[in-house]
């Protein structure tokens, strides 16, 4: 069986521990805004209600590299990398000590202790530690380093392999230069196993590192980078898709410059039993008191919320904000931002959840007025309809770090009163962890554009409603949307009459210009991606366990895709790999699917919809179905091969 970023990992050595969560910066990421030009269809789906289903279309070649496309539109991507690791003379020359992080580890002398469930710089919220039996320095590991900072790690937990594979860590400090180290340990299952790439402050340094290389016999290894830092400094590594996890052990900076102990602006602040001015942690206000102390706050300005237990009731209405160069930022905090925490929106959803339990309410309404707002580290248990839910027209929302625990929806956008348009422009979701949810991660509808849904990973856990899930849901016209190492798991509906629905992802047809890389579908009783948007790509998309692993109803282009063992829960249609809806018309390029069930269809095409497959292969059980092509349908396959 092949199975890119799918499958059991062997980790010789390791094991497993805890999953633990961070504390990251507001950074800025760029999305695309130039505007697709792809016609639209408008045919409505049959066994599908209004958020159930969705088509894909894209009429686009592959992007070429070193170039991001969302649609037909592409911004490039850095050619030469920001930072560079003098390979010619020797490693950098280093300053002195900043800071020194031990990977999923305890303190250990001048090392920070990044073990529990929050550190105040790991910025990614699912990552679990592993801890190794022996410890072998290698020649590279400098003589400070002690073992123990060797012995542990991180690693995404098992649900997460098939998709995000990254880990990030945002420092505040003074912008300038700086060393960076980079301490991995073993084990290393041969050359080319493990390939990461380092990405400093949302540009990719230089060429993916070969950390199964470095390591060769099971030792810890050594590599220093000679990086340039803006005010918050963004080390992330994204392992290479079919690789293993990256495998970091310490983080360590250098340089003449140092951590800054706050923003240039002015900091308000919040406790959990705080009645005062916000003036600061001694004069705390209470979380009511967030849309005036950000109604006061100049842009750049921060609104820092203490580490605590915050019950809400009605929701929080916010009408101010920042700037695009210079945005409010409202940051969960421990002390401040160099200690651990993260505040709790605790609310009244039914826990544990039943269909007919109470839903709960949002938190956070942004209405006219609340654009540049950026949210940092904050975390909602037992919430309704929104832990933020966007009611009128906003820009540059910011979603930063958010971890989520039985809640109907984490971002809902959806006009108030009488509105008729609460579209998002310019809208970053980026290292968000929900568990448990009836509804979605998020719904984006409008003309919702310049989307960035980054490193998101949702587990509906199965919950139950009157209707039913989906993990993503884009609605109406929103466009030009890139999901990136997205994770959408386990939605379902069951034990209806006639067609069960709820999806990884879903389309509209009037959405356009999506876009999806590296993500990871699985365990729904619909589609892993339905799609009936126009000017569609996927690259890479993993698809397991789903009823129809990829449902196509619009235009779309597959690019190295992957669909593996498809399953029918219950309720009518067919079991496939890849099912071409009415109207759709899709490319299939070098993707493979594997599956062993006689009662799978590969490629299973209803009505009109016209698909081409070129190259790949399809693996499947002697008496299962290679292709079903209704009458008027077309499917052609060329150069597939016969198993995988």
């Amino acid at each position: 069986m092949i199975g890119t970023g799918h499958g059991t990992r062997a980790w010789a050595g390791w094991v497993v521990l805890a999953a633990c969560g961070g504390t990251p910066a507001a950074t800025t990421d760029t999305v695309a805004t130039s505007e697709a030009s792809g016609s639209e269809t408008t045919t409505t789906s049959s066994g599908a209600t209004d958020e159930s289903s969705s088509a894909a279309s894209v009429t686009g070649e592959p992007p070429p590299t070193g170039t991001t496309t969302m649609g037909t539109s592409e911004t490039p991507m850095p050619t030469e990398p920001t930072t560079t690791n003098d390979t010619t003379t020797g490693e950098p020359e280093l300053g002195p000590p900043v800071l020194r992080i031990n990977v999923g580890g305890p303190a250990v002398g001048e090392f920070l202790a990044d073990d529990g469930e929050e550190s105040p710089y790991r910025a990614s919220p699912d990552t679990q530690i592993v801890a190794a039996d022996a410890v072998v320095p290698g020649p590279s590991v400098p003589a400070d380093v002690p073992l123990e900072v060797l012995a542990s790690g991180r690693v995404e937990p098992a649900e997460l392999e098939g998709g995000t594979g990254q880990l990030r860590y945002s420092v505040p400090v003074e912008p300038g230069a700086y060393q960076l180290r980079l301490q991995f340990s073993g084990p290393s299952q041969g050359a080319g196993t493990r390939l990461t790439q380092l990405w400093i402050d949302g540009a990719p340094v230089g060429e993916p590192i070969d950390v199964s290389a470095l390591t060769a016999g099971d030792a810890g290894a050594a590599v220093t980078f000679a990086i340039e830092a803006d005010a918050w400094l963004d080390v992330e590594l994204v392992r290479v898709p079919g690789s293993e996890m990256p495998m970091l052990s310490a983080l360590e900076l250098f340089g003449d410059g140092g951590l800054r102990d706050g923003p240039a602006g002015t900091v308000r602040h919040i406790a959990a039993d705080g009645a005062g001015s916000g003036d600061s942690l001694a004069d705390a206000a209470g979380l009511g008191q967030l849309p005036a102390l950000i109604a006061a706050s100049a842009p750049g300005d921060e609104v820092w919320i203490h580490a605590g237990d915050y019950a809400t009731g009605g929701e929080i209405v916010i009408t101010s904000g920042g700037t695009a160069e210079a945005p409010v930022v409202v940051r969960g905090v421990g002390d401040d931002w160099h200690s651990a925490g993260r505040p709790r929106f605790v609310g009244t959803r039914a826990n544990p959840w039943v269909a007919d339990g109470a839903i709960g309410g949002t938190v956070f309404r942004l209405a006219s007025g609340a654009d540049h707002l950026q949210f940092v580290n904050l975390g909602f248990v037992d919430q309704g309809n929104g832990c933020w839910r966007v009611a009128d027209p906003v820009a540059g929302l910011r979603l930063d770090n958010i971890v989520a625990t039985n809640v109907h929806r984490l971002l809902e956008n959806f006009v108030g009163g009488d509105g008729t348009d609460a579209s998002i422009a310019g809208l970053v979701v980026k290292d968000v962890s929900v568990r448990g949810y009836a509804r979605a991660v998020a719904r984006l509808q409008y003309e919702t554009h310049d989307a960035l849904l980054e490193d998101v990973f949702g587990d509906s856990e199965a919950q139950p409603f009157e209707s039913f899930s989906t993990g993503v849901t884009l609605y109406e016209a929103a466009h030009h949307v890139m999901i990136r190492r997205a994770v959408m798991l386990n939605h379902r509906q069951v034990d209806v009459e006639g067609y069960w629905n709820a999806d990884g992802f879903s389309t509209e047809r009037d959405n356009h210009a999506i876009r999806f890389e590296d993500t990871y579908a699985a365990g729904n009783t619909d589609g892993g991606y339905d799609l009936k948007s126009t000017d569609t790509t996927l690259l890479r998309a993993v698809a397991v366990d789903n009823k129809r692993n990829f449902r196509i109803w619009g235009q779309a282009t597959l690019q190295q895709c992957l669909g593996l063992d498809p399953h029918i829960r219950g309720g009518s249609g067919t079991q496939a790999q890849v099912h071409g809806n009415p109207q759709a018309v899709f490319t299939v390029e070098d993707s493979r699917f594997v599956d062993a069930d006689p009662d799978t269809i590969v490629f299973d095409m209803d009505e009109d919809a016209a698909a081409t497959v070129m190259g790949g292969c399809a693996e499947r059980h002697p008496d299962a179905t290679l292709e079903t092509v209704e009458p008027a349908a077309s499917l052609m396959l060329v150069d597939v091969a016969d198993g995988c």
